[in-house]
């Protein structure tokens, strides 16, 4: 199975020409199939095999954009950069859809245990233009209007970015390299 390499931008743009002659533009591949699931799913018409398609169209339009996606590739992916890790990680948010959000006040608490974490890390320069509004526009697809704290940045170890991630009402993990005090790591 092929997939989009995150760092490559396309010379012609992020964008996606729909078979009924629309074109859907965003500023990242993860927006565009948002954008894709979002108009079909207006119109009624089944929306499950967008992300594949979008991937398809992307790489005949430009090869150099896509690699096969195997067992090697995957090992690698723990290697590439944090805004990498993260904005895969926003975007497989925005494919499932999540739902469930903590109330303020448990986002508060824990955006306070983020603050003082010794491991949270800001992307590196904070990333290109065109990673800050991919990172924008996917934290915006998955908790809407819901007001984030911009003293928080990134966790290098679960390659999640912390003001969405706050809002979430997922499962602890078993990690052993999350400090002790951590919300998500399960004792």
């Amino acid at each position: 199975m092929k997939s989009i390499q995150p760092n490559i931008y396309p010379k012609s743009g992020y964008v996606f020409n729909e078979s009924d002659g629309s074109k859907h533009v965003a500023s990242s591949w993860p927006g565009v199939i948002a954008r894709v699931k979002r108009y079909r799913e207006g119109q009624g018409r089944d929306s499950s095999t967008v992300e594949h398609e979008v991937i398809f169209q992307a790489c005949l339009r430009e090869p150099i954009l896509c690699h096969e996606d195997n067992g090697d590739t995957r090992a690698e992916v723990k290697k590439s950069s944090l805004r990498s890790r993260v904005l895969r990680w926003l975007g497989e948010l925005t494919k499932r859809k999540p739902t469930n959000f903590v109330d303020g006040g448990l986002h508060a608490a824990r955006t306070d245990v983020c603050i003082r974490c010794p491991v949270d890390k800001g992307m590196p320069g904070g990333g290109c233009g065109a990673c800050k509004a991919a990172v924008r526009e996917l934290q915006e697809e998955v908790v809407g209007p819901r007001q984030t704290d911009s003293r928080i940045t990134a966790c290098p170890i679960l390659g999640e970015y912390l003001p969405v991630s706050t809002w979430l009402d997922e499962p602890t993990v078993v990690n052993p390299e999350l400090p002790g005090e951590c919300w998500r790591r399960r004792s």
